[in-house]
């Protein structure tokens, strides 16, 4: 059994009995895409340009390069660890290492960043508005559902990793 307190790369599940995922109905990418979908909708209907095109191609395009960049890292890890991606699918181990020593959902601010980053390169002024709602979305009805089941696979462990790193940054 391995213990946060030595600074593993990974954690391994505690029992082999506990639940097969986390509960999340959506995919958390189907969310965000249809909160794009829906800010494009309405930039449709009541669009507002708020940036400069310079600043906004260039603040665009960091912002999504960085959500970009953050979630290849995250996915290798997933990989490398044969831990499935999906919150549909059982968790192997406990990923503690890279950006998840700094954040326990960097998957998240990752999407969120590439949401950002596509809201400021096309405009779409509700897109920025509609994040709000959207991380609130993200965080009840995933996060919440995903640490209550990481909690039940990984025991104590894993309350030692969340006191130890926080939920966003």
């Amino acid at each position: 059994m391995s213990d946060f307190t030595n600074e593993e790369e990974t954690l391994q599940a505690e029992h082999s009995d506990f639940p097969d995922n986390a509960g999340v109905l959506v995919a958390p990418p189907r969310i965000y895409a249809g909160f794009l979908a829906l800010a494009f909708v309405l930039e449709m209907i009541w669009g507002m340009n708020v940036f400069i095109w310079g600043v906004q191609m260039a603040l665009g395009i960091l912002t999504i390069s960085f959500g970009a960049g953050l979630l290849t890292w995250c996915v290798e890890l997933f990989h490398k660890s044969g831990t499935p991606l999906s919150p549909k699918r059982a968790t192997r181990e406990l990923i503690v290492k890279g950006p998840f020593s700094l954040s326990r959902n960097p998957i998240y601010i990752a999407l969120t960043a590439i949401y950002l980053g596509i809201c400021i390169l096309f405009d779409l002024f509700w897109g920025l508005l509609l994040v709000v709602p959207l991380v609130l979305i993200i965080r009840t009805f995933v996060i919440e559902k995903e640490e209550v089941y990481l909690e039940k696979v990984f025991g104590q462990n894993y309350l030692d990793y969340k006191n130890k790193v926080r939920r966003w940054f």
